[in-house]
């Protein structure tokens, strides 16, 4: 074999080494993101940081909405109350006169 051949040999092997790295870490990506899963009957409906680690997200399970707080310690539910029914299809886009959703929903958790 001559020289050109091994030189094309190494730069095949380096365009697969290259591909191989890409296609992995957009499969890692998806895996991580949870881009397999089907649309499942979890949903985030609202969520909120409150703090560099701590947050609380509102999630709608079948006809019921869980408000749950999330840590580096785990996750911990807060409140459960009937998912709304009507025109709001679990939409936290509420006008501020009432409040929304998730700002209705953290008022009732915060005060029981």
């Amino acid at each position: 074999m001559e020289i050109g051949d091994h030189i094309l040999q190494v730069l095949l092997a380096l365009c697969l080494v290259i591909g191989l790295v890409v296609v992995l870490g957009f499969a890692m990506k998806r895996i991580n993101s949870g881009g397999f899963k089907s649309g499942g009957e979890i949903k985030v409906v609202a969520s909120t940081f409150l703090g560099p680690k701590e947050r609380i997200l509102l999630l709608q399970v079948r006809d019921r909405q869980i408000l749950v707080g999330a840590n580096p310690n785990g996750i911990r539910a807060l409140s459960e109350f009937p998912a709304p029914t009507g025109g709001s299809s679990g939409d936290a886009s509420g006008d501020k006169q009432t409040g929304g959703g998730f700002e209705r929903a953290l008022r009732e958790a915060a005060s029981t």
